[in-house]
């Protein structure tokens, strides 16, 4: 092997950068096109497929911003003594025309009457029976009342394709009555694990055996995306059981995710069949944990073969696949946002590789710290379970001490359920 050169992997010097790796990802990972009508109720997480002009004002009409009276706007002088005619609730309109000296004892969300140009509020009046004496004065036209189409006005854009779907688009959806919209059809995931040392979590462990976490992993990861998720389940350590597996997976799916076998060993099936049947674009990072994982495609799939460790299919998953479905269900995968903090402890790094060391980032009085959450070991789950952020250290770092301003990735960058 030849040595490798200052600041590369000391396992091979061509490993590609998290950088690199990225950008090949995305590049390969176009967005899926295919269109469906779906209910506005289950569009929450989807991905708008064409733009949306409002159809109507909202308000239809102008309300009232608060409970109180509704009068013109020459009447609203201090000491003013009006008499109230009628009541506009919401739903429920008072359908006349006010006159000078008049008011209408107005709710929150009611249409203000025809003649009426300003809504003092009740807390500024005096009230007497049927009549009202005001309390403040110089109230201009228009104070108090929301007019209409001052929310959305009807034929304005609301949306343009490639707009993910929230509560807050719910509701503004909801509020021009349009029950269904068109989205972007869910990208397809197939994901399994490999291993014959992998046991159901329901079922007793054997002499040699652990069970299948990263499984249920990758379950827990997809759920916060807008994807259709297939279970493969466990796939046993063979040329023809991964090949069977890969080759329907590539004939039913977008992308597939595999964990472990993607590295060189003997019990390595995925990289072999991936070689063999498919097509590899890289198959290792400079970063840690995750050196081993491939990219590529089989059948009409991405493919990614994440790495066995659990620590390992989590980072990865957050780093690179998180931007692959953004990609693939037509939303904007940008780079996830880091910060400085300053360091509590002191870390220590080989230098080769971009390290990811899971952590806990907090304020003190002077601003973030953070610090580690436990093993770094890519199979000591724990201390991610602990941790809600990575402090990344360069590639050609050999550590940082403690007191110095590191970079740090916080979960919710990456990971949308944290």
């Amino acid at each position: 092997m030849p040595k490798a050169a200052p600041g590369c992997d000391e396992f091979d010097p061509n490993a590609k950068t998290l950088e690199q790796a990225r950008a090949a990802i995305l590049e390969a990972c176009q967005a899926i096109t295919q269109k469906e009508q779906i209910p506005l109720e289950e569009a929450v997480g989807r991905t708008l497929a064409q733009p949306i002009h409002a159809r109507i004002d909202v308000p239809p009409a102008a309300v009232s911003a608060m409970d109180g009276y509704a009068l013109q706007a020459a009447d609203a002088t201090e000491g003013a003594t009006l008499t109230m005619v009628g009541t506009s609730a919401a739903g429920h309109p008072w359908d006349a025309t006010l006159k000078a000296g008049q008011c209408v004892r107005i709710l929150t969300g009611a249409v203000v009457p025809a003649g009426a140009e300003v809504v003092i509020m009740q807390e500024q009046v005096e009230r007497d029976g049927n009549s009202i004496t005001l309390q403040n004065g110089g109230l201009s036209a228009g104070h108090n009342i929301r007019n209409a189409g001052s929310d959305t006005a009807s034929g304005s854009p609301l949306y343009a394709i490639g707009q993910p779907i929230g509560a807050a688009e719910i509701g503004v959806l909801a509020s021009q009555g349009i029950a269904r919209v068109s989205v972007l059809r869910r990208p397809r995931v197939a994901f399994f694990s490999t291993g014959d040392e992998l046991i159901p979590i329901d079922q007793p462990l054997g002499p040699g055996h652990i069970h299948d976490s990263n499984r249920h992993t990758l379950r827990a990861l997809l759920q916060s995306y807008p994807v259709e998720a297939l279970d493969y389940g466990v796939i046993r350590d063979t040329d023809a059981a991964v090949c069977e597996a890969l080759t329907r997976a590539g004939a039913e799916a977008d992308l597939i995710i595999t964990t472990g076998g993607v590295s060189v060993g003997d019990a390595d099936h995925v990289t072999r069949v991936l070689e063999s049947s498919g097509q590899v674009n890289f198959w290792k990072l400079a970063i840690k944990p995750g050196r081993p994982l491939a990219f590529g495609h089989f059948g009409q799939a991405h493919f990614f073969g994440l790495p066995g460790n659990p620590v390992a299919v989590i980072t990865t998953f957050g780093l690179l696949v998180r931007p692959a479905l953004q990609q693939l269900a037509g939303r904007d995968a940008t780079a996830p946002q880091t910060l400085n903090a300053r360091l509590l402890e002191d870390l220590q790094k080989t230098p080769g590789r971009a390290d990811f060391q899971r952590a806990i980032l907090e304020t003190d009085d002077r601003g973030w710290v953070v610090r580690t959450s436990g093993g770094q070991n890519s199979h000591q789950l724990r201390a991610m379970s602990e941790a809600n952020a990575y402090v990344v250290l360069p590639r050609e770092s050999t550590g940082a001490r403690a007191g110095d301003w590191v970079e740090v990735l916080p979960f919710r960058e990456i990971f949308p359920e944290v």
